[in-house]
């Protein structure tokens, strides 16, 4: 009830005439928060680590980019097909990686890194980006806000919102006592009677789903992507810095790290102190580490 009740006054905001500077930080507050819960939901809860959601972070931000920027759909009309994209691209990794048991640990990971690479090299090498990026300038932003900043403000916390409302769901349910199972001894959980491939492809599917419905979101609000932005890999990083930093095994944990991490980042947002910013995003993973192994929240 408090979260709702919390949501609900989050979405007065931009009704209340404050500058646009406010509604940006916030909007990039709530996108991490969805990014970071979304790749809980597979790689906290289950033990898969990826360092590959920049790849379906990317899918969905070229999704629609493709569809709005160059065919001309409706914004809000291309957000489906950006959360389906990479679940769809999910599902067919999965059900090729999850098959294979020797694919777990730091082999899982760096396969994911890798789906990042051949994902960007297919985006820079055809129509997709060619090369010079997609514009979005011309796309239509929804009128759900006064101000286009407070568009993006409340679509973006209607996802983190249903991010982190989808990860206290699955941690409660027989789906979530599965992930965990599978996160502690995988061979044992199958023992038990847990569907361990089942229960990894539909954690893999669901968290590209959001993934990509942040990057559909997010291609809008930059309005120009270019494939060196959207496949960063220090998009993969910070997302495991904010879940870790508030604790992978809690339903919570990422959204209390995105806003820590994004925090701090935007304080420093100037040139000037940009790489004390990072600096210290770093030393805190590093602090993190060594004193809260767990995250603030803990542990399940």
């Amino acid at each position: 009830m408090r979260f709702i009740a919390a949501a609900v006054l989050l979405g007065i905001v931009p009704f209340l005439g404050l500058p646009a500077f406010y509604e940006s930080f916030l909007y990039l507050v709530f996108l991490w928060v969805a990014l970071a819960t979304s790749w809980n939901i597979l790689s906290g809860y289950s033990g898969y680590f990826s360092f590959g959601h920049a790849a379906f972070f990317g899918a969905g931000v070229y999704t629609t980019a493709v569809l709005a920027g160059k065919l001309d759909w409706p914004f809000l009309a291309t957000l489906p097909l950006a959360a389906a994209v990479p679940m769809l691209l999910g599902v067919a990794l999965g059900a090729i990686i999850f098959r294979v048991r020797a694919l777990r640990g730091e082999l899982f990971a760096v396969l994911t890194l890798a789906v990042t690479f051949v994902m960007s090299t297919i985006a820079l090498n055809t129509p997709i980006d060619g090369g010079p990026g997609v514009y979005l300038s011309n796309v239509a932003v929804p009128k759900l806000a006064p101000s286009p900043s407070g568009t993006f403000y409340l679509l973006a916390l209607v996802l983190a919102v249903a991010s982190v409302w989808i990860a206290y769901g699955v941690y409660h349910s027989r789906f979530g006592t599965g992930l965990f199972a599978i996160h502690d001894d995988e061979e044992v959980a199958e023992v038990m009677g847990v569907p361990t491939y089942r229960f990894k492809l539909a954690a893999f599917a669901l968290s590209c789903a959001l993934a990509g419905l942040a990057g559909g979101l997010h291609a809008l609000f930059v309005s120009y992507v270019t494939v060196a932005e959207v496949f960063s890999g220090s998009t993969a990083l910070y997302v495991i810095l904010m879940a870790a930093l508030g604790g992978t095994r809690h339903w919570f944990g990422p959204a209390i790290g995105a806003a820590a991490v994004t925090t701090l980042l935007y304080l420093f947002t100037t040139s000037d102190y940009a790489v004390a910013g990072r600096a210290a995003t770093g030393l805190i993973f590093i602090l993190v580490v060594l004193f809260l192994p767990h995250g603030l929240l803990g542990r399940r």
